[in-house]
């Protein structure tokens, strides 16, 4: 993946995060991040959560209700720690 790019969806990622004040799942933060204009596909953005969740910024929540997302999402819930 590019630098920029990454750099670019890593900044989107942790915004959305921040404002929604509870755990947002991951489709969902998807669809905000490609409403900002970031030009990624799916696989960009998790590969990007799960980055971050090995530095320890973010945090995966376990599915919370039978959400039912198209590949490559799952019905997990991520919340900016620390």
């Amino acid at each position: 993946m590019d630098a920029d790019l990454q750099n670019a969806i890593r900044g989107a990622v942790m915004r959305h995060l921040r404002a929604s004040g509870e755990p947002v799942r991951e489709a969902v933060l998807y669809e905000r991040i490609a409403a900002e204009g970031v030009h990624a596909d799916g696989t960009d953005v998790i590969a990007v959560l799960m980055r971050l969740e090995v530095e320890g910024h973010v945090h995966v929540d376990p599915a919370r209700d039978e959400v039912r997302d198209p590949a490559p999402f799952q019905p997990r819930f991520w919340r900016v720690i620390g």
